[in-house]
């Protein structure tokens, strides 16, 4: 027997705090073989907003109802792409990476980049790294996993970073690229309607922290 034939259509609904709206739909033998699996899937796919062309989230399905599949936020990331276009010469670009815990209990980790205008002394550099870390933290520690995230998804957290680390120094741009929760599951296999971009930023990072 075709073994398409056996399989049925699941509708894949976005986590409540993107909506909970039905972004997809993917095939499945059974609930069996559909829960736990990981959705890498580009963010305007879901907000329909042009801007978020260059983020990926994964989600995880977590919880099926019927012919109806729920999903939990697992991480984001920015392009590849997109970043290398902030890394240029003479600009300073630092990295900042920490695990944390939201107010909800959520620990995960958080990967931001600060990109300078300019070249930045040494005391510059530690100035606005060790304030990107505390604001940051503090806005975790104080917000439940979701709110911190969409704020993350939709530029509020950058903006707000932006506008605090630029009385330090000259800034081109602040972007946190990356969070991601530490989950270990026996199915790790991936729905992807593109490619996922789980490591996307790590290339262009990796280059600019070369010159912090």
């Amino acid at each position: 027997m075709d073994s398409w034939k056996m399989k049925s259509w699941y509708s894949l609904i976005s986590p409540k705090f993107l909506g909970e709206t039905q972004f997809a739909q993917v095939p499945a033998t059974d609930e069996e073989h559909l829960i736990n699996r990981i959705i890498a899937i580009p963010l305007k796919e879901i907000t329909a907003d042009i801007s978020h062309m260059y983020v990926t989230i994964r989600l995880r399905v977590s919880e099926i109802k019927g012919k109806t599949a729920f999903t939990k936020f697992i991480g984001h990331s920015i392009s590849r792409e997109y970043l290398s276009t902030l890394v240029r010469r003479r600009r300073d670009a630092l990295q900042i990476i920490f695990a944390v815990k939201s107010k909800d209990g959520v620990e995960f980790k958080v990967k931001a980049l600060v990109v300078t205008a300019l070249p930045c002394s040494k005391a510059q550099k530690k100035a606005l790294r060790a304030t990107a870390n505390t604001e940051l933290k503090a806005k975790i520690n104080s917000s439940a996993f979701g709110e911190f995230i969409l704020d993350v998804l939709n530029a509020r957290i950058s903006t707000q970073l932006y506008n605090k680390l630029k009385k330090i120094a000259p800034l081109k741009r602040v972007e946190v690229y990356k969070t991601e929760l530490h989950e270990v599951f026996d199915t790790q296999e991936i729905i992807a309607k593109e490619k996922p971009a789980e490591e996307a930023a790590a290339a262009p990072v990796a280059e600019a922290a070369t010159h912090a």
